[in-house]
């Protein structure tokens, strides 16, 4: 009864979105289309209004676009070309914003805010993974039967740092070791142990000691007494000397970024104060970290410490929490393209290939793998390679959904591989066979995704409607209206009197790049304003000017200002920085009949509006509308 209940209502969903809110000649538009369109566009309230404005827009709209597809607009090479290049930049899209990329953002966002402090026993492979796999095994199984972990560490592993370190590794996060070891490490509970496991290097078995809190982002600059590995007694003396002294004219006052400039051995930062580039706790080793995060304010300063680097005095200058709000886009971006950037995005890309493979319906056929490598090494070697294809054409090698690809498909893809002339290497084939499987694959997803993904057809046929929607009214109203003489003066002729000057003036009107170019156009101007054109021309294009008579609404004035002749008007700033003011030649009082060119851009627009009324009701007769009232009505 449950299930049947659930279909029922599933039923009533799919038939209420499908159901019909207008039709025009013999095609309709569904309730979800027009609800689709309409909330999109629509940022106001879904009053009753509202929404019929919005859907004679939209019968509008569609009347346009059909009148364009019966002129067969939709096939003209620029439409077509259009439409090809949307579809594709949509594709590339979809396959970025798949939900396995979304899963690998949000576990690296999550991860990112806690720091694992951990430790490992590493045997290093040496030209001996047999060996190393024998090692590690036995260290494991001490550890299992109680052994403390750092003496085994010592014990087992064939690394000298890590023997001299106890396995101790310190602090990491997100990114800090290889997407599989990570994985590993973020499994464990603290005081836990792992099995052992592969790295690119040797084995491992990992420790987790404990977890904090990411203290964030730290932005700092430091003084770097730089002291040399080989460096003598005496020199690291000196370095000790010097640091000491620098930190005591900090703290009776000195300027860290002019101390930083001064002293500071670090190439990267000294010119710039010290400044570092934003860094974790985990981007540096301990000794440099430690210190630094615990300073607790901002514009502290460390007492000097020593690193494998030299001598640190490192000044706090502010302390960013962690970002981890997937919901706000620059988060978003940001952590999309740390994802993108890492290895681990081979694990994103290989789950989209698994997914397109079940969407695609990806059934292997049976065949001797064998005999195939031995036909296709034979194809390539052959001079004659159609008969190849002939011949396998119906061979199946592998079958989607409403598709088989044979054999002959195969060997037409290896023939026009040229990076893989032969096939003698079985790794080789096997690597192209996979190479060929899986890009046959991605082409039938993509080219099915209109009939897959509902998001995906709609913003291909809003892009598609758009286009047409621009060529039909190029053709039919914009360049129309301005090109035909006669119909212009007749309809400035019976409208004359809409076209009146409202109050207005004779003005130059300057907009310059910045306040200090208007403030430096205004000086000039007040000695010779007739030599505007002259001042224009040496401003190098941070300032333009435009004269004529404008009606006070286009003036670039603050409300409420006074008009004289003579007068420069105050400068009014936009949010770009740019900045514009006026000088004001002759005002009119308004109400004067505008002659037909001073009025010819008004004309140009109402006479497009009267072509393009005249043509709706042509449409209309030709596609008659019929709109659902109970549909409609059910909107609100």
């Amino acid at each position: 009864m449950r299930n049947q209940l659930t279909a029922l209502l599933l039923l009533l969903c799919i038939s209420s979105s499908a159901q019909t809110i207008f039709t025009y000649g013999n095609k309709q538009v569904n309730k979800a289309e027009f609800w689709r369109a309409f909330t999109k566009n629509n940022t106001g309230a879904s009053t009753e209004k509202a929404i019929r404005d919005y859907l004679d827009l939209y019968i509008r709209f569609k009347l346009k676009v059909q009148a364009a597809k019966d002129a067969k607009l939709d096939t003209l090479p620029n439409i077509t070309s259009d439409v090809a290049g949307f579809r594709a930049q949509l594709i590339e899209q979809y396959m970025r914003n798949q939900n396995s990329s979304k899963d690998l953002i949000a576990e690296a966002a999550e991860r990112n805010k806690q720091e694992l402090e951990i430790a490992h026993v590493f045997v290093a492979f040496n030209n001996d993974s047999a060996a190393a796999k024998s090692q590690i095994e036995k260290a494991y199984r001490e550890l299992q039967g109680g052994a403390d972990f750092n003496k085994t560490s010592a014990t087992y592993s064939n690394n000298d740092f890590v023997k001299n370190s106890r396995g101790y590794i310190g602090f990491i996060s997100v990114f800090s070791l290889p997407y599989d070891l990570e994985n590993t490490v973020y499994a464990l509970t603290p005081g836990a142990f792992s099995k052992p496991v592969m790295g690119a290097k040797g084995r491992h078995i990992f420790k987790l000691i404990s977890k904090r809190t990411n203290p964030g982002l730290m932005k700092a600059a430091q003084i770097l007494i730089a002291v040399p590995q080989d460096a003598t007694p005496q020199e690291k003396a000196a370095a000790k000397s010097l640091i000491d002294s620098l930190y005591k004219i900090l703290e009776a006052g000195s300027r860290f970024e002019e101390v930083a400039r001064t002293y500071s051995m670090d190439k990267l930062t000294y010119s710039m104060g010290g400044l570092m580039q934003e860094f974790t706790y985990t981007k540096y080793d301990p000794s440099f970290s430690n210190p630094v995060f615990a300073l607790k304010k901002d514009m502290d300063i460390t007492k000097p410490f020593l690193t494998s680097a030299g001598w640190h005095i490192v000044q706090r200058l502010g302390l960013t929490p962690v970002k981890s709000d997937l919901n706000d886009p620059m988060v978003y971006e940001e952590w999309n393209n740390r994802v993108s950037s890492d290895p681990r995005i081979a694990v994103a890309m290989q789950r989209m290939k698994d997914e397109m493979k079940k969407a695609g319906g990806y059934k292997a056929a049976a065949y001797n793998e064998k005999e195939l490598r031995t036909l296709t090494d034979t194809m390539l070697k052959a001079k004659d390679y159609v008969s190849f294809f002939k011949t396998n054409k119906q061979k199946p090698l592998f079958f989607l959904t409403g598709k088989t690809v044979s054999i002959a498909d195969w060997l037409q893809y290896a023939k026009s591989q040229r990076s893989f002339p032969k096939f003698g290497d079985r790794n080789d084939y096997k690597n192209v066979m996979t190479q060929f499987v899986n890009e046959t694959v991605e082409q039938y997803y993509k080219d099915r995704l209109e009939n897959t993904n509902e998001d995906f057809r709609y913003q291909l046929k809003e892009f598609t409607e758009g286009s047409l929607l621009f060529e039909v009214m190029e053709r039919t109203i914009w360049s129309k209206a301005p090109a035909d003489s006669a119909g212009l003066a007749k309809y400035y002729a019976a409208n004359k009197t809409k076209y009146k000057w409202q109050p207005s003036v004779n003005a130059i009107v300057y907009n310059c790049s910045d306040t200090a170019t208007a403030n430096e156009v205004m000086r000039q101007m007040k000695q010779n304003p007739k030599r505007w054109k002259d001042i224009m021309d040496n401003m190098g294009g941070k300032a333009l000017a435009d004269s004529g008579r404008f009606e006070y609404n286009q003036l670039p004035v603050q409300q409420g200002s006074v008009l004289t002749p003579g007068l420069f008007t105050q400068e009014v700033n936009v949010n770009d920085g740019s900045a514009s003011f006026c000088y004001i030649i002759k005002t009119y009082a308004g109400s004067e009949q505008r002659s037909f060119d001073e009025a010819k851009g008004l004309v140009i627009n109402d006479y497009q509006q009267l072509l393009e009324e005249q043509w709706i009701n042509q449409l209309k007769k030709k596609y008659p509308v019929k709109v659902n009232e109970g549909v409609v009505k059910g909107l609100k």
